[in-house]
């Protein structure tokens, strides 16, 4: 049984060719698509030698359908004015946030600062469903659907665009004035080792500190919770030294060491697919957590920033 071969044809011929009948002269056709009359003419003779058949009667004064031109015609419109409608309903869907936007944030940071980003963005954008996620562990954006996460520390991945959001967060070693009264007052981050540390984290796990002009340093913690929250209560409370936020901290009546070796700062990331073009949701929220945290720089992938 012998099955016809399917031609592979131009769009751009389709399109020349249905403005051409609409228009009824090549010229206002070439007007309406503002490209060449010979650049239209070479695509209509493209398409029907990609056809094999003639589509067009051309004479010196007028353009006639022909037979199987007209037959063409009735059966390739449609789909084009379909593939038209299908366009101008992405570009709406583009200008005017909706759909669902599923995001993932650190635990602490999440319950800090994210509520008022989605009370605002909510407000805005009604019709957009927001899904927030908030945990510690490291996401698989891709696989688990997420379209965008906040981050804290550096970034590796660069399959992911990431914009910087709010002032990097300072970070110093923290403890009570009773507890230095007790134990003393570390004078160089080694000193550390000899102390009762208090890790944030979810496990006894041995952590490794990092500070400025001072080697690494891996403390065994005697107490890990996954909130800067219970840790400055902790280290408020005299059982040791923390590694927290100043911001926080200072809210605490803590007092701070080793400001020479100071920890570098935190800085928090909007983390999104640099496969995907971002959607007027993400963009939306985007905006939003700009305005939210006081900055929002444009996007570098991963990897690259300076």
């Amino acid at each position: 049984m012998h099955c016809p071969v399917m031609r592979t044809v131009e769009p751009n011929g389709i399109i020349a060719f249905l403005e051409v009948v609409e228009r009824g002269s090549f010229r206002g056709a070439a007007r309406a698509l503002a490209i060449p009359k010979s650049t239209l003419s070479q695509r209509v003779a493209t398409l029907e030698e990609q056809l094999g058949v003639q589509l067009l009667s051309r004479t010196t004064r007028n353009v006639a359908l022909t037979d199987i031109g007209a037959s063409y015609q009735r059966e390739v419109a449609p789909a084009v004015a379909a593939l038209r409608d299908a366009e101008a309903l992405v570009n709406r869907l583009q200008a005017h946030p909706s759909g669902r936007l599923r995001l993932s944030a650190p635990f602490e940071l999440g319950q800090r600062l994210m509520g008022g980003v989605l009370a605002t963005f909510a407000e805005r954008y009604p019709q957009v469903k927001l899904e927030l996620e908030l945990t510690d562990r490291a996401v698989n954006m891709v696989e688990e659907g997420f379209d965008l996460c906040v981050c804290v520390g550096p970034l590796s991945d660069s399959q992911m665009i990431a914009r910087k959001i709010g002032a990097p967060s300072q970070v110093g070693i923290f403890g009570s004035a009773a507890y230095f009264k007790r134990a003393g007052v570390p004078k160089h981050p080694r000193e550390l080792q000899a102390h009762r540390c208090l890790s944030m984290g979810s496990t006894l796990s041995p952590a490794t500190w990092a500070f400025s002009g001072a080697r690494p340093v891996s403390i065994r913690p005697v107490i890990a919770v996954n909130s800067f929250q219970v840790l400055c209560a902790l280290a408020g409370a005299g059982t040791g030294l923390a590694r927290l936020p100043r911001s926080q901290a200072n809210t605490s009546g803590l007092v701070e060491v080793l400001k020479p070796f100071a920890p570098t700062p935190y800085q928090a990331f909007a983390v999104y697919p640099a496969a995907r073009h971002p959607s007027a949701s993400l963009r939306a929220m985007l905006a939003v957590m700009s305005e939210t945290f006081g900055s929002c720089e444009a996007p570098v992938r991963v990897g690259r920033e300076s």
